[in-house]
């Protein structure tokens, strides 16, 4: 019974890790679109705004990086039985479920944010 439950835990892990990789190549593109605005013309008045956009592009990649970092950590103790206590098990797993919630949003709102401003001010 336990092993059926590690394996619908390392599914919905699977798809976590799908989503971080997703968001993840989501940024890339962010990226390269801020990248082909500053190889362009515009008003420097929006460098300030950019490089805003640019840190918040690299914490994000830096908070995917790390909530990887704590699904794989997860994953392996549940494959290796290192984590005994169902209890703990669970715990870790609605933290992790509450931090991946936390990123989508997080996410969702740097990509509105982008979205908009590029539609406001560079696709007229």
């Amino acid at each position: 019974m336990m092993l059926e439950k590690i394996d619908g835990d390392l599914s919905s892990h699977g798809s976590w890790k799908c989503l971080l990789r997703e968001m993840e190549n989501e940024t890339i593109l962010f990226k390269t679109k801020l990248a082909q605005v500053l190889s362009g013309n515009f008003e420097r008045k929006h460098l300030v705004h950019l490089e805003v956009f640019q840190s918040r592009f690299l914490k994000m990649d830096e908070q995917i990086s790390l909530l990887r970092h704590e699904v794989r950590n997860f994953q392996e103790a549940l494959l290796y039985s290192s984590m005994q206590d169902p209890a703990n098990a669970n715990t870790m797993q609605e933290i992790l479920t509450g931090k991946m919630e936390l990123i989508k949003n997080s996410f969702n709102t740097l990509s509105s944010d982008f979205s908009m401003y590029l539609q406001e001010h560079f696709y007229e």
